[in-house]
């Protein structure tokens, strides 16, 4: 599989929901300019396609949103730290193994290798929504846990990419834990308007306002 092309990221047009989420970017990008941080990223729905009313049981399942690869490649070149975060309950059900999940991410890490590019970790879930666990988003636990075993990391500047309710509501529980947490809402969920910091319509977008803010910042 070819990397991507990186000319036609750095170039293409905004094409972010509002000058507001273009400019809270470029505060992200400035208040972590020479900072160690880490950027938690959702995975089903931000980085692929949802499987709507099941689960992305194996790998066959899985199918990469359009931009998010390249994305990804840009979003590294900014991050210290690139961390996915995700609520996988279909372990809990029995619908797939922990095998299986490790092994689509393995598969993620692989294909991502091609883009010079890597996942510092994928912070797993796997209870039931109903087990009530400290781990499952809202709950903060997933990115606690990272940031105490990577001290190095500036807890207060993380920032958190999803699409749903859960992911948003998680940074606001986050900020509350550490002392701070930016959100970034990537698609049209209506239900979490006026939660998120920025908001976009896909990674790419987002990877594309970031771009277009670390370059206005060199130039």
């Amino acid at each position: 599989m070819q990397s991507p092309n990186m000319s036609s990221m750095r170039s293409s047009r905004p094409s972010s929901r509002n000058s507001s989420s273009d400019l809270a970017v470029r505060e992200l990008v400035a208040q972590r300019a020479g900072r160690e941080w880490c950027l938690f990223v959702d995975r089903d729905g931000v980085m692929n396609r949802r499987v709507v009313g099941d689960y992305v049981r194996n790998w066959e399942d899985f199918e990469w949103l359009s931009g998010a690869r390249l994305a990804l490649v840009t979003l590294r070149e900014w991050a210290p730290h690139i961390v996915v975060v995700t609520n996988q309950q279909g372990v809990g059900k029995g619908v797939m193994s922990a095998d299986d999940l490790a092994a689509i991410h393995q598969h993620i890490q692989s294909e991502l290798a091609v883009d010079n590019v890597t996942i510092d970790a994928f912070q797993v879930c796997p209870h039931l929504e109903s087990a009530h666990c400290a781990c499952r988003k809202p709950r903060p636990g997933l990115v606690l846990e990272w940031l105490r075993q990577n001290p190095r990391s500036e807890p207060s500047l993380s920032i958190m990419v999803g699409d749903s309710q859960s992911d948003l509501e998680a940074a606001v529980n986050i900020e509350a834990a550490v002392g701070g947490c930016s959100s970034v809402q990537i698609g049209r969920y209506v239900g979490v308007g006026g939660i998120a910091d920025a908001c976009f319509d896909s990674l790419r977008d987002f990877a594309l306002a970031v771009a277009r803010a670390r370059a206005e910042r060199d130039s």
